[in-house]
């Protein structure tokens, strides 16, 4: 596949670094740009063939990105034909610079995976949020819920009620017991108010 203008792609290659997430950078690489090579003529055995003859090391995980886009935004793999015609077009897509990122992977990490974290903010982020909340909110809902009493007393009445005078230690007392405590209580208190106090008898020595 070449440019209708004729022109090859250009293609910086980036190796001997390595990747790093928030934000997605791939660090300390040593980077050769080549604009010589048709590309479009190589499947995807040869270009990974060719690539680890250019940079004297295995080249097994192979990724691109456009010029033009964020590396957590543009990144894709590299992993068979189909990969590679599609970054082959992508590049051929760009009128303008033909120009392509292709990155090497030496230490076999979760790069896709750390792009979808870095892309997952603004509103994506707070619905994740949201959700979770609704989630918890009804686990605790449901870790609330308890069978009802079987027995429900009612505070409707202040004296010779059951509840209460188990509470209290009192008997149970009814009516006509009342009115006699009662008025024995009227008797005893009577009695308690009177103080008697000493009185002096000369007779005695």
């Amino acid at each position: 596949m070449e440019a209708s203008n004729g022109k090859y792609l250009t293609i910086d290659f980036h190796f001997n670094g390595m990747f790093a997430p928030n934000p997605s950078v791939y660090l300390d690489p040593m980077r050769m740009s080549v604009r010589d090579v048709d590309f479009g003529g190589m499947d995807y055995k040869e270009f990974v063939l060719w690539v680890s003859k250019l940079t004297r090391r295995s080249c097994e995980n192979l990724y691109y990105c456009s010029t033009h886009e964020r590396l957590a935004e543009g990144i894709r793999r590299i992993d068979n034909d189909a990969d590679y015609f599609k970054f082959i077009e992508d590049g051929y897509m760009d009128k303008q610079e033909l120009r392509m990122n292709v990155y090497i992977d030496h230490e076999n990490e979760p790069i896709l995976d750390w792009a979808d974290k870095e892309l997952l903010t603004g509103d994506e982020l707070s619905d994740v949020i949201e959700d979770d909340d609704t989630e918890s909110q009804i686990s605790d809902i449901r870790e609330c819920e308890h069978e009802p009493d079987e027995e429900v007393h009612t505070f409707d009445k202040t004296y010779d009620d059951e509840f209460l005078n188990k509470l209290c230690g009192r008997p149970i007392l009814n009516s006509n017991q009342e009115e006699v405590n009662d008025a024995d209580d009227d008797e005893d208190s009577d009695k308690d108010d009177e103080v008697v106090f000493p009185a002096f008898d000369e007779k005695q020595e």
